[in-house]
């Protein structure tokens, strides 16, 4: 490169997780840097060798964006001062637990650090103010190559004490971005304080992460770098629930107090007219009629206790609905199950449409969608594609599926309540035990994420449609007729799912990870699946009730 032989690249980093991921336990990995139909791509050319010794080539190709030297300025590590302390941060993951339960109290936090090994972190408002002390910690310090930094931050420090604390608020959101950085398990973690105006922290990996000497750190160490600015209301004093009062302040601070005794006399003055004007014109006993709660709401109101109360019971509230979010997310995202349910009644019908007549649709390619680079960011929603998989009317046609074997065992007369929960574990059971056919054989012959979890079991929830159809003809149609849907709808369902399913199994490019070594053994397996819905719809139709 004519710039100091230096290219700059930005691609996504899900791309390149997912090819390093392939090069696990291989016998050599070249990287390089190409052009494929005039576009930019980082080649992993991946050798490694089969159970049976043949030697294998892969190729995995991921899209890049090559920056100029101008760009890259733009997006440069940020001028920051020097920092006034530099203390060694305990685990992340306690750190992590303390700030989860804070983030419901405030939306600022105040990091603090002084010489003795000292670290505080604090949140406050109006009703609490919490502090929580690290003690015993490693302060460290500048080099003897660096001795005019280490001068000029003695001098800004140096009406300050060892014990005097170095204090920076920053936002909660931000600090906890930072806490996430416990994924890429850190060996050591450095705190910068630069009093009243950022956080720098320094992710050290795969090191000892500091000398023990008098450098600060370790030259052949891979670290990461966070700044974590101050924000636009960060100038504020954190006025805590105990936090001392400022005389200045003091006199705002009790001003609405003398309206607090003034508005019950307002509230008695129509108690008085009710008594001593009775008249059926008295506009003052009519209104009270009107409202009998006006007196509850304005004590409610100027009662500075069942305010506190209230503001309590809501900061439980939403700490117990994230915990329950983040509980749920930790097996299912909920932004991915929008993705699934975002339908709309032409996409219900045309997806219908497929399931009972495939051999009339002729492209079954699924659409991508793209962000502002142009690089591939997902799969669009199924009300923009016809072709993605949804989880609308799997959940629709089992609850139909349910309905319908109700209302046959109810035409024979021997309906039970209890053959409503038979049904549906029955037929839940199916879905279950077919999804984890698929998924282990994914994981046999190397599928990666081409074929999520939740498109299988859209395609296993598919079946339920033909199923309502062979269940509501079998009671009332002659047999041969029941057998003729009973196969069209199995030849149906089986080349809705060789064709639907193609796209992850049997790839057309060439770049994915084990397509020439699995190809045909990926070819059998969607056969085996497409025929295995003749069985399932079989033993979904073969309906019988709970009790003899």
């Amino acid at each position: 490169s004519a710039h100091n032989n230096e290219i700059y690249l930005e691609f996504s980093i899900d791309n390149l997780q997912r090819a390093l991921k392939s090069a696990q336990g291989a016998l050599q990995t070249t990287l390089k840097l190409t052009k494929k139909q005039h576009l930019p791509v980082l080649s992993l050319i991946i050798q490694n060798q089969s159970t049976t010794g043949r030697e294998l080539t892969l190729t995995q190709d991921v899209p890049v964006r090559v920056l100029t030297p101008l760009q890259m300025d733009s997006i440069r590590e940020p001028m920051v001062p020097d920092g006034h302390v530099h203390i060694m941060m305990p685990p992340l993951n306690s750190m992590r637990s303390v700030a989860e339960r804070m983030k419901v109290m405030g939306d600022r936090v105040a990091v603090s650090a002084n010489k003795n090994g000292e670290l505080r972190i604090r949140v406050a408002n109006d009703l609490v103010d919490i502090t929580t002390h690290f003690k015993g910690l490693q302060n460290l310090f500048y080099d003897s190559t660096q001795q005019q930094q280490q001068q000029h931050v003695e001098q800004l420090s140096a009406d300050r004490e060892p014990a005097a604390f170095y204090t920076a608020v920053v936002d909660m959101k931000n600090f906890l971005r930072f806490l996430q950085s416990y994924h890429v398990v850190p060996k050591n973690i450095v705190c910068c304080i630069i009093e009243n105006h950022a956080l720098v922290f320094y992710v050290y990996i795969g090191s000892s992460g500091y000398s023990t000497g008098s450098g600060l750190l370790a030259d052949n160490c891979g670290s990461l770098t966070y700044f974590v600015p101050m924000g636009p209301n960060a100038q504020q004093p954190m006025r805590g629930a105990f936090s001392p009062i400022n005389p200045q302040q003091q006199p705002q601070f009790q001003q609405p107090q003398p309206q607090q005794f003034q508005q019950p006399q307002q509230f008695q003055q129509p108690q008085q007219q009710q008594f001593h004007a009775p008249a059926p014109n008295a506009g003052g006993f009519n209104n009270n009629l009107a409202n009998p709660y006006s007196a509850f709401t304005q004590n409610f109101q100027n009662n500075q206790a069942a305010q506190l109360g209230m503001q309590f019971a809501g900061n439980a509230m939403n700490a117990m609905q994230e915990n329950v979010q983040q509980n749920v997310e930790k097996y299912v995202s909920m932004r991915q199950l929008k993705h699934y349910f975002d339908v709309s009644n032409m996409y219900v019908l045309s997806k219908l449409k497929a399931l009972v007549f495939p051999w009339l649709q002729k492209s079954w390619h699924r659409h991508v969608e793209r962000d502002q680079s142009g690089q591939v960011a997902g799969y669009k929603a199924p009300r923009e594609d016809t072709n993605s998989p949804d989880l609308y009317i799997p959940t629709m046609g089992l609850v139909s599926y349910i309905i319908a074997i109700g209302l046959v065992i109810g035409r024979m007369g021997v309906f039970h309540p209890e053959d409503l929960g038979y049904t549906a574990s029955s037929a839940l059971g199916i879905v279950v035990f077919e999804v984890l056919l698929v998924k282990m054989f994914c994981y046999l012959l190397n599928v990666g994420s081409e074929l999520q979890f939740l498109d299988i079991v859209a395609f296993s929830g598919y079946k339920f449609v033909p199923t309502i159809i062979v269940v509501l003809l079998k009671p009332w149609a002659p047999w041969w007729m029941t057998w003729t849907a009973f196969f069209y709808f199995g030849f149906a369902l089986a080349f809705f799912m060789i064709r639907s399913m193609r796209y992850a199994l049997i790839p057309e490019s060439s770049a994915v990870m084990g397509v020439n070594t699995h190809r045909k053994r990926r070819i059998h397996f969607l056969f085996v699946i497409a025929m295995m819905q003749f069985l399932y719809i079989w033993v979904l139709s073969r309906y019988k009730t709970s009790k003899p």
